[in-house]
C-alpha cells in the first residue's frame, strides 16, 4: 500500500512561487496630483503672510464665528427695523418681466433667431478659459489687487464690515464670466482669496470679518420650544405656566442654613 503522506503546514515561503504579492495601490490621476500640488503652493504662500502662522488663523476663524453667533442671538433687536424704514415701492416695474428673461440653458442650443447655426460661444464662459491652473489664476488676481486704486478699495471695503468672504466669491465668480477661467477654478479660489484679503486688513492693523454665515450645530432654546408647542402641546403648555408662576413670584431672601460644626469642635464647646 502506498504510504500517506502528512500533512505538512507550509507558510508563504514554503509556497510554490514565493509569498502572494501585496494588491497593487491605485495609481492617483497625474491631473488630480498636479491640482493638489497647485493647492498647496497657494495655501503656503498665503499661510506664509501670518505672522502666527496657522495659530493665528485658527483664533481669527473662531473669534469670527463668535461674532456672528452673538449677531445671530441679538437679532430679534432689529426684526422690526423695516417698519420704521419709508420704503417707496416701485410701482413702475412690471411684476410678470421675470417671463420674458432668457430660458435656463438656451444659450447651449442656439438663438431662436438662428436655430441652424446657434449661437455657442457667444458669452465669455462659454469659450476655453485664458487660465488654465489655480497658481496662475491666484497671481492675476493678486497682481491686479496690489496696484494701489483696487487695494484700497478692498480695504475699505472691509474696514466697512464686507466680510472677505464675500469679496472673494464675488472676485473669483468675476473671473469665470469673463472667461479667465473654470468654475472649478473659481471656486479652488475662494478660501485662499479669503485668508489673502484677511492677511490685507491685519497689516493694515485692522481684524477684517471673515466669513458671510456659517452653520451653527446647537440647536437653540428657542427653537425646541417651537418645535414643542406644535408636536407636544401638553408640555409646553406646562412649561410656559411653571415659567409664568416663576416670573410672577416675589424675590424672596433666603435664611442662611445654620453651619454643622465638626465633632473636634464639639469637643472643645464641651
Amino acid at each position: 500500500m502506498p504510504e500517506q503522506m502528512e500533512d505538512v503546514d507550509m507558510g508563504f515561503l514554503d509556497m510554490e512561487g514565493g509569498p502572494p504579492e501585496p494588491p497593487m495601490m491605485p495609481e492617483q490621476n497625474p491631473m488630480e496630483q498636479m491640482g493638489l500640488e497647485q493647492i498647496h503652493s497657494v495655501m503656503t504662500r498665503v499661510m506664509s503672510r501670518f505672522k502666527g502662522g496657522i495659530e493665528e488663523v485658527r483664533n481669527l476663524v473662531e473669534s469670527d464665528k463668535q461674532d456672528i453667533k452673538n449677531f445671530k442671538e441679538n437679532q430679534g433687536e432689529y426684526d422690526n427695523i423695516t417698519d420704521n424704514l419709508d420704503i417707496q415701492e416701485d410701482t413702475d416695474t412690471d411684476p410678470t418681466d421675470f417671463i420674458a428673461s432668457s430660458v435656463p440653458g438656451s444659450s447651449l442650443v442656439g438663438d431662436l433667431e438662428n436655430k441652424d447655426e446657434g449661437t455657442l460661444g457667444k458669452f465669455p464662459w462659454e469659450t476655453p478659459p485664458e487660465i488654465e491652473s489655480i497658481v496662475d489664476a491666484f497671481d492675476f488676481v493678486t497682481n491686479n489687487k496690489n496696484k494701489s486704486v483696487n487695494k484700497e478699495n478692498v480695504l475699505k471695503l472691509m474696514y466697512a464690515g464686507v466680510p472677505a468672504e464675500a469679496i472673494s466669491r464675488t472676485t473669483s465668480f468675476s473671473g469665470f464670466l469673463e472667461g479667465l477661467w473654470t468654475p472649478d477654478i473659481s471656486e479652488l479660489l475662494v478660501i485662499p482669496l479669503m485668508l489673502d484679503f484677511v492677511a490685507d486688513a491685519q497689516e493694515e492693523g485692522f481684524t477684517a470679518r471673515i466669513f458671510n454665515d456659517f452653520n451653527d450645530d446647537a440647536v437653540s432654546d428657542e427653537t425646541v420650544l417651537d418645535i414643542m408647542e406644535d408636536l407636544k402641546p401638553e408640555e409646553f403648555n406646562t412649561i410656559k405656566q411653571e415659567a409664568n408662576v416663576t416670573k410672577r413670584m416675589p424675590d424672596m431672601e433666603m435664611e442662611p442654613e445654620p453651619v454643622m460644626g465638626s465633632f473636634l469642635d464639639m469637643e472643645e464647646e464641651i
